[in-house]
């Protein structure tokens, strides 16, 4: 797991995550889970996992991501977005920017000292195979 419940408390209210666990029970576990799948997903093709150590980074994209989607579950953050009221907006603008973050990770454009921490990588290096040219200097 890239975080605790008690890292979600940093972006809403225990009392929020209360409320959404009365209403359907194990969804911030069951939330939790699901985000570390996709954060791994993102990981999967250039590191060896579990990571023996979680960089901050991944922590708070985790947790606010997590967050953002508890939230969702039991209010309308969703469609509310143009408001001037609305509470949410800066839950959603941290929640749009970890997404940008985990594409960024995905496609490998943010690094996050992973090789520094020690975590070994699948990818060493750059190999490029191709089919044989048609014509070169030696002729046909």
């Amino acid at each position: 797991m890239y975080c605790q419940q008690t890292d979600l408390t940093d972006y809403v209210l225990s009392a929020y995550l209360d409320a959404a666990e009365e209403q359907t029970p194990g969804i911030v576990a069951k939330t939790i889970a699901n985000v570390s799948a996709e954060i791994d997903d993102a990981l999967r093709a250039r590191f060896v996992l579990p990571l023996e150590t979680v960089p901050g980074t991944l922590t708070r994209i985790a947790a606010v991501t997590a967050a953002y989607r508890i939230v969702g579950a039991i209010t309308s953050v969703m469609s509310a977005e143009n408001g001037s009221n609305n509470e949410w907006i800066p839950l959603q603008t941290q929640y749009k920017q970890a997404v940008k973050e985990l594409e960024a990770v995905r496609s490998g454009t943010l690094d996050l000292g992973l090789k520094e921490l020690g975590e070994e990588s699948r990818v060493d290096g750059v190999e490029v195979v191709t089919r044989r040219p048609m014509f070169d200097w030696r002729g046909w």
